[in-house]
């Protein structure tokens, strides 16, 4: 290796390699930070239960389906299941998920880069990966999300099958076949990055037989995705009886349609502000303008493509976009792009330089806070060790998190419900989870910066200024300890 090429900050990796050592700090926190933790420990449910229970990739299960098994559709467990095996080897971590998200999706903006180099200059592609790099992805290429996992793992897909057009070598067709069908099937809104090979099998002029072979790999892509998304999906939610925790939007789009009329400012400032903030959108329509002036169709059907995938998606999942924001990150690869070709084509590269790093700056610095476990989450990290002086690992447990929001449930490490507050004062839910065999009910009492406090008519084990700890059955009995109430 040319290690004084490689420490040059004109090389990407210099660049992708800085970036990934700052994501690095406080990796092995806890997922307590501000953004999305309920969707990280739904996740790490899923990772911990192939540890604890049953590794068979198959049959994901989470905590919170009550006394049932837990087993029940999700995406493909891809992300869930590395991080079984790795602790399988150095015993269970939560932090391991970080890690393994941040090497995926820095390996896929590498392989983002080289992509865009087989067509285009370098200064393209080191503009659209830094911009990609810098982007949202930043903090969320650290969280133990699928999604940059996902996009991570399609992006080095884009490159092998690029190449493999060029080249025609076949093992780039497998590796294509492979990378694409693992990112595909570990999110499903990550296949429209690969929509944009409509225009190299479409559009350019490469071998036929390679086109063909490649149509056919993709083929076997989508009947890999659809299978498991459409046919397994459904069978594991209809078979175990838990059909809660995986949901594909709107039933109709036109229902999507009416959530975003109403709701249409938060959507917008979801789609086009939060990306790469309001310097990456002033960058995104200028690009736009330029582009489409110097009519430069194949950039443009580069960018469109899968961007108009992008809008079906948000047309199904409606309002949902304003709250779960994550759903941008697969569609921020192809404004990147964009953004960083109209960047290439400034001839002054001071003033490209000046625009780049306007760009970047607004977006680290925006990002920087989510780098620590939040106050109001942070009660959360040693309620295992509360709820262990009370109650025995299998018991269950309703807690007063919110449906389908498992964060508490993850970090009392136990089973059973997750509902609304007012659901703890329904006698009749409360007498049906009892006869189920709940034992316990954990009040928590502020949830996403409300009040959800709840006062009980129940023999009270604990209290501190976050949660209540109360005995549902006859058989949980108060407990002595450091942790008795106050």
């Amino acid at each position: 290796m040319d290690w004084k090429k490689f420490l040059n900050y004109r090389d990407i990796r210099f660049w992708l390699i800085l970036l990934a050592l700052v994501r690095l700090y406080a990796i092995t926190l806890p997922p307590l930070e501000h953004q999305h933790p309920w969707r990280q420990t739904d996740g790490l449910m899923i990772a911990r239960n192939f540890v604890e229970v049953d590794a068979n990739i198959m049959y994901p299960r989470v905590d919170i389906a009550g006394e049932k098994t837990g087993i029940t559709g999700s995406e493909f467990p891809l992300l869930n299941y590395l991080i079984y095996l790795v602790s399988a080897v150095f015993g269970y971590e939560h932090w391991y998920g970080r890690l393994i998200v941040l090497i995926v999706s820095t390996l896929g903006s590498f392989f983002f880069y080289k992509a865009i180099r087989i067509h285009f200059n370098e200064t393209v592609a080191f503009n659209a990966t830094l911009l990609l790099t810098c982007s949202f992805w930043f903090s969320y290429s650290r969280k133990i999300f699928p999604d940059c996992f996902s996009a991570g793992l399609c992006l080095m897909a884009l490159y092998f099958v690029l190449s493999y057009l060029e080249g025609g070598k076949p093992y780039k067709l497998i590796l294509y076949l492979l990378f694409a069908s693992l990112g595909c099937l570990t999110k499903i809104s990550s296949t429209l990055l690969l929509s944009v090979l409509i225009v190299p099998i479409g559009f350019m002029a490469y071998s036929n037989i390679r086109k063909i072979w490649v149509i056919a790999a993709s083929v076997v892509v989508l009947a890999f995705t659809t299978g498991w998304y459409f046919v397994w999906v459904p069978h594991l939610n209809a078979t175990y009886g838990y059909g809660d925790h995986f949901t594909s939007g709107c039933p109709l789009f036109s229902m999507g349609w009416e959530e975003i009329k109403a709701n249409y400012k938060g959507v917008l400032r979801s789609m086009y502000i939060i990306p790469m903030k309001y310097t990456g959108l002033v960058a995104l329509l200028c690009s736009l303008i330029y582009v489409l002036w110097k009519r430069r169709w194949i950039v443009f059907s580069l960018f469109i493509i899968p961007y108009v995938c992008f809008l079906v998606i948000i047309l199904k999942t409606g309002k949902s976009i304003m709250i779960d924001q994550y759903y941008v990150l697969c569609v921020i690869p192809c404004i990147a792009f964009i953004a960083g070709y109209a960047l290439s084509e400034i001839r002054n590269r001071w003033i490209m330089y000046l625009f780049l790093l306007a760009v970047i700056g607004e977006n680290l610095g925006d990002q920087i806070y989510d780098f620590r476990a939040h106050k109001m989450n942070a009660p959360f990290a040693n309620l295992e060790s509360i709820v262990d002086t009370y109650s025995k690992r299998d018991d269950l447990f309703v807690i007063n998190s919110a449906p389908h929001c498992p964060t508490v449930m993850y970090f009392a490490h136990r089973r059973g419900w997750t509902v609304m507050p007012d659901k703890l004062r329904d006698a009749a839910f409360m007498s049906d989870v009892k006869a189920k065999g709940c034992k316990f009910v954990l009040v928590c009492k502020e949830m996403f910066r409300e009040n959800f406090d709840v006062v009980l008519d129940l023999p009270m084990l604990y209290e501190s200024d976050a949660f209540r700890i109360y005995a549902l059955s006859d058989g949980a009995t108060v407990a002595t300890g450091d942790h008795q109430s106050k």
